[in-house]
């Protein structure tokens, strides 16, 4: 399972700073991001999504997305 977890870098050590819930010496694998980063890519994204959907209606775009739940529920539960 992965999942991304807040930690912080003390002394030479990645600290989480909440329960990881792992196996003692379980290996993982970290990809380091520092906040500002995140925030920065998280906003690019945001930015493109407003680009692209400006065309459309709120209400266009909500019925596209319950449109979309359907099709998944439909689909998980086999019809």
């Amino acid at each position: 399972m992965s999942r991304v977890i807040d930690a912080i870098f003390e002394k030479g050590v990645f600290r989480p700073l909440q329960d990881v819930k792992l196996k003692e010496h379980e290996k993982v694998s970290i990809k380091v991001i520092s906040r500002d980063e995140w925030h920065r890519r998280f906003d690019r994204i945001i930015e493109k999504i407003h680009k692209k959907s400006s065309r459309f209606t709120p209400e266009e775009i909500e019925a596209d997305i319950s449109r979309s739940i359907k099709e998944v529920r439909a689909e998980k539960s086999g019809r």
